[in-house]
């Protein structure tokens, strides 16, 4: 192959290897923005509703310590179940919390109030074997919101019913697919309140029973 000839074979070559180059990375910047372009319901008026139980430390064990789980059987903007019947196995979203009490509270007559500092995990569960049988199937979806929060229980010791406050203020949320896109619960930072009542099952297992609804501020 002549000089020329040479010459011009190379700068053809160069063309095309520019070419290419442009074409991957206009593919790779495409699909970048695809997926950022992907739309995010965010519901940011967190409204639901829970049924579940509690577990508390025996007593005498220090640190004094409180769980409760379960799923929620209504959630406002997306589908709570996957299937028919509606029970704890076809809820598509469960939770699990766990927290230590507080040294403050008070006693009136028959009623005694507390206080506890915890987390709050809302999962993502397809997996159809939350069982209240084991406690930890209810926490071993996909987590799509944290919360931490400050529970106000307040408890009968005549009737061993209970009722509930908690201010909740979300530290982490994912968006997960629904039949209608992405969605996500809340933002970082804001808050909702839990409000239940419940029935103390002592000496359990579980400690006792809870149904409520949670709302946002």
């Amino acid at each position: 192959m002549t000089g020329p000839t040479m010459k011009r074979a190379i700068a053809l070559l160069a063309v095309v290897a520019g070419a290419a180059g442009s074409v991957a990375a206009f593919s790779h910047d495409s699909s970048a923005r695809s997926m950022s372009a992907r739309k995010v319901t965010v519901l940011r008026d967190i409204w639901y509703d829970l049924v579940g139980q509690f577990q508390n430390s025996a007593v005498g064990v220090t640190p004094v310590t409180h769980s409760h789980y379960g799923f929620l059987p209504w959630v406002q903007g997306v589908s709570a179940f996957t299937a028919a019947p509606r029970t704890a196995s076809t809820a598509q979203f469960t939770f699990f919390a766990e927290a230590t009490a507080q040294p403050a509270g008070f006693a009136d007559g028959p009623l005694v109030s507390g206080v506890r500092l915890g987390t709050l995990t809302i999962y993502r569960d397809l997996s159809r074997n939350s069982d209240f049988a084991k406690p930890a199937t209810f926490r071993d979806g996909t987590p799509v919101l944290v919360a931490q929060w400050r529970h106000s229980p307040i408890g009968s010791t005549l009737t061993g019913a209970v009722a509930v406050f908690s201010r909740d203020r979300i530290t982490f949320t994912r968006p997960f697919q629904t039949s209608h896109g992405l969605v996500q619960l809340g933002k970082v930072g804001e808050t909702f309140d839990e409000h239940y009542v419940g029935q103390n099952n002592m000496p359990g297992p579980p400690s006792g029973y809870i149904i409520g609804y949670a709302v946002s501020r």
